[in-house]
Formats: structure tokens, sequence, C-alpha cells
């Protein structure tokens, strides 16, 4: 039985060394470690995997000490390796890590993704090779000793305390957006390391010299190269106007395009008939994240991840062109845009005094008329995103327009295919508060003759689904239909009175290209540095890229066009 247990360990432990030098190759192209601390976190990756391979095999222990089924851990520990060496030659050639669906597309059409016939013997060879390998390691009693099983303990034991170094350092190097940190994540596969930003604090405290409480500076020029990607290819070349315009963007949490009616947002709609209304407009996301993500870079969302990754190396090429030109950017918010380092990525540059997030959009909106009264020298950005309308949907007793409501909020969680009607008015109740609210913001800026020199640009983030489809589908981020995608979208420029309709496909991906040549004055290529195009000059045949938390789908005109 020891025997047994000393053979089970030591394959455990060389698996980690293996992985080991895994890692090591996918860190061979990163940029150099500048300081011990970037050093050791790329050591302490090894016990983030190692870690993950002694919890497997500790599951799979009790079945070691049977014949027939002995062999677990070797085969789990084959296919693992396998996996590592696959995506270490993808990876060295195309600079993105194996994912289900690239598997998929292998097992089933291998032919239709170009393989040649050669390469996949050779891989099969390989395999095979892997597979000898594991099983001698396995079986071999040479350096399987039951007299060495306290050093294999030892050893598997250092995986733990790798992975706490791993989580402290990522703790503070997340919050904090250390890029010399991050800049690590995108080499490595399926690696998703700890986070909390409610600790990172704690963390700097502790050790201040090693965990300064300080965040990592921006890139000063846009474009720097460094890393996985470059961003821009090329950056614009951008002449401001002698009278540069101020830009309103306001956000609306999960608003679907079908809700926009007279009867539901009276103010909006009133404000629609002088502005551009695109009529088929589709966020980038399902969800907040990757629908904010195509709003302010342009860009489809897969690559938010690369980008979080490293926020100070690749922030919005929109938002420092605006700071580049002398505007004064400020965000009012009700939602908390620290997650997943949105305000780092979109603005990196902002005073803290310019960020005014509170508890209510009602407050949101107070604090903006206020601050919108102070004259200002310099050109303007105006982020506002509210979110009453986001679940459970919240807004004052004043504004139940529409009944009946819902006996209990979220009810249709224990009954997917309940009546939507009373969810609906519930949400629809909220959509009508906010537009009451942006009703006072857009009469402030008619009167003060704010709009006479601005861009208003009016959108979602994403939209919200009631079971339309029949399906028993609700809310957002649980697929990509029209419902969760469809949302509105306004843009008025500046000196714009007759209202106009846009039917042709638009994206969310749009709105920065068509800002830096309209408002901007920027010149050059779109295509490096944004994958849509001018809003008011939209192809007839396009395809785009929906993404949600964990999932994505791409998708051409044909099926764009059937979602209206």
């Amino acid at each position: 039985m020891k025997q047994r247990l000393s053979d089970h360990l030591k394959l455990t432990f060389y698996l980690c060394l293996l992985t080991s030098g895994a890692i090591a190759l996918f860190l061979k192209d990163s940029p150099a470690s500048a300081g011990v601390l970037p050093l050791i976190y790329q050591i302490s990756i090894a016990g983030y995997y190692g870690t993950l391979l002694l919890i497997a095999s500790l599951l799979l222990l009790p079945v070691s000490a049977f014949e027939w089924t002995r062999w677990s851990l070797p085969l789990i520990g084959w296919v693992w390796l396998v996996y590592l060496a696959l995506d270490l030659a993808v990876f060295n050639l195309y600079r993105f890590h194996l994912d289900w669906l690239m598997i998929q597309m292998f097992l089933l059409d291998f032919r239709g993704m170009g393989v040649p016939a050669f390469v996949l013997v050779l891989a099969a060879v390989l395999a095979l090779l892997m597979l000898a390998f594991v099983a001698w390691l396995y079986a071999s009693r040479r350096t399987g000793s039951a007299k060495r099983l306290p050093l294999f303990i030892a050893g598997l034991m250092l995986m733990p305390a790798g992975l706490a170094a791993n989580s402290v350092i990522n703790i503070w190097a997340a919050h904090f957006t250390r890029d010399e940190i991050t800049g690590y994540r995108p080499y490595m596969p399926i690696y998703y390391p700890v986070e909390s930003s409610s600790n990172a604090q704690a963390v700097s405290n502790w050790w201040p010299d090693l965990f300064p409480a300080r965040h990592g500076q921006a890139i000063a020029v846009a474009g720097k190269t460094g890393g996985i990607v470059r961003y821009p290819l090329e950056a614009p070349l951008c002449s401001p106007s002698a009278e540069p315009p101020s830009i309103l963007m306001i956000v609306l949490e999960s608003w679907q395009a079908d809700s926009l009616t007279p009867e539901i947002m009276p103010q909006l709609s009133k404000f629609a008939a002088r502005a551009t209304r695109f009529d088929k407009h589709l966020s980038s996301g399902a969800v907040t994240v990757p629908g904010l993500f195509g709003l302010m870079y342009g860009l489809h969302p897969n690559y938010f991840e690369l980008f979080k990754s490293s926020p100070a190396r690749y922030p919005s090429l929109f938002t420092e062109t605006l700071h580049q030109q002398g505007y004064q950017t400020r965000v009012f918010t009700s939602s908390n845009l620290d997650g997943f380092s949105m305000r780092q990525l979109f603005f990196p540059r902002m005073p803290e005094r310019n960020l005014m997030t509170e508890h209510s959009d009602e407050l949101v909106v107070s604090g903006f008329l206020r601050s919108h009264d102070t004259k200002s020298d310099v050109p303007r950005f105006d982020f506002v995103f509210l979110t009453a309308s986001h679940s459970p949907y919240t807004y004052p007793s004043s504004y139940a327009q529409f009944k009946p409501l819902p006996a209990l909020k979220g009810g249709f969680a224990v009954d997917k295919h309940a009546n939507n009607a009373p969810y609906k008015n519930d949400y629809h109740n909220s959509l009508f508060y906010l537009d009451a609210l942006l009703g006072r913001v857009l009469d402030s800026a008619q009167k003060s003759g704010a709009l006479n020199n601005s861009w208003v640009v009016i959108t979602g983030d994403h939209a919200e689904e009631f079971n339309e489809n029949g399906l028993g589908y609700w809310g957002h981020g649980s697929n990509f239909s029209r419902w969760q995608t469809h949302t509105p979208l306004l843009v008025m420029a500046p000196g714009q009175f007759a209202g106009k309709h846009e039917s042709r496909l638009s994206l969310h991906q749009d709105i920065v290209p068509t800002l830096m040549q309209q408002a901007l004055g920027c010149k050059g290529a779109v295509e490096t540095y944004s994958n849509g195009v001018n809003l008011f000059h939209l192809p007839e045949h396009r395809g785009t890229l929906i993404a949600s938390y964990m999932t994505r789908s791409e998708e051409h005109t044909s099926e764009l066009q059937s979602r209206f």
C-alpha cells in the first residue's frame, strides 16, 4: 500500500515538474522581469498549476489502491501534458491559446482547419511517446521507492505555498493595475489567478515596501509596443477644430430597443425626433463588461481579457486622444467601474475628483446637473451610466405607471414560462423613471446652449430578455438573441435639429471611430484601431462578435438580419 501511495505521489511530483518546465516555455517571450517581485510571481505560477494537479491527485488517491483503476492519474496526467504541448505549439505560432471551440473543430473537422496530414501524424506520434513516458514514470521503481515518499510530499507541499504567493501578489497587482505583474497573464493557458479588491489594501499595509498602494502608470504614448498585441497598429493623426465640441455619452443599463416608445420613454422619444436613430443597433455584449468595452474601444470584446491583464499598456485610444486634445473627462455613475479594471482601461488619466459615484441614479443626475452649471474653458467628455433599469428594477412608487406588477420580483426563476407582462411592466417603470431623469439632463443642456456644440450619444450597455422567444430565457448574459443584444442608439451631432432613421446594421464598435473622425478630427485607416466603421457610412453587409462573460458568438449578415 505504501508503495502504491509512493508511486501515486511520485507521478504527481513529476507532473508538477514537467508543468513548471512548460510554464518556462510559455513565458520565454514575455517581457523581461523588472525587479524581484515579477520574478517571484513568474515562479509562483508553478504553484498555481501545481496545486490544481495536487488537488486532482488527492481526489484520485482512493482509486490508486485498486489494480484496474490505478491508471486514472497517469491517464489524466497524460491528457494534461498533451494539452500543454498542443497549446504551447499553438501559442508560439499564433499567440492565442486553445479553447473548447478549437478543440471541437479539430476533433470534428480538422480538414476544415487546414491542418496538414503530416502534422497530425507527428502529433499522434508525440502523443503516444508522451503516453509511454508517463506510464514509465508511474511504473518505474528506480525513483519510486517508498523511502522517497517524504521527499515527494515535501516537494508537493511547495505547490500550495507557491499558490499563496501567487494569490497575494496578484490581489495587489490586479487592484493597483500593476502591469509588471498582470502582463504575464495572457501568456498562460486556462489561468485564472485569485483577485480580491477588498483585500488589496490589506496586502499593501502588510508589506508596503514590496506592495506599495500605488497604481501603475498609464502608457504615455498611445500605441506603445510591447506584449502580445500591438494597439493601435498605427495611431491616427488628429487635428482638433478651433472650437472642439463637447461629448456627452449616456448609457442605460439593460436597455431593450423595443422600450424606446413615447409611452414608456416620452422624453427620449422627443429627443430622438431631432437625433439620428439607429434602428438596428447591436451591443458588443450580452452583459455589461463586453458591452462597455466595445463602446469605449471600438473593438470586438474578445480583446478584453488581454487588455484587462495590462490596462496600463492598452488604455482606450479614444480616451487617450481626448486627453491629448485637452478634454476634461468626467464620469457620473451609480455603478462600480473598478471591477474588471474598467476604470483603469477606460479612464486611466481621469482625476479622482472627476469621478462621481452615488448609490442612486437621482443623486447621480443631480450631481451632473450641478457640475454642468459650472462653465469650462475646455471641452468636456461626460460619461453618464445609470443602472435603475437593472434587475430588480428600482424606481420611486410614483413612477409605477405600468401595472400589474409581479407579486414576487424575480419570480420567473421558479417558472421560466411565467406570464412576462408583470415583469416587463416592472422593467418599463424603471425606464420611465430614467427617462424623467434624462429629460432633466437634456432640458438643462438645451437651455444652457450646450447642445449647440456637443455630440450626444445615448445607448445601452446591452438589452434585457423576458422570454419573448418562449425558450425560457430571462434577463441578460444567457444567450445572444436580439432581446439581449438589440439596444437603442441615438446620436445627435452639433447643430443637428432634424431627426433621421438609419435602418442598416450598426454596432457598439462603430461609436469610437465615428467620434474619432467627426468630433476629434482624426485621419487615418479606422481598421488600425477599431473593428467598427463610421456610423454615417455603414456597409450593407458585415459581421460582428458578441460576448458574454464566458462565451462569445461570431455572426454574419444573414444571421444578424434575422434578429430584427
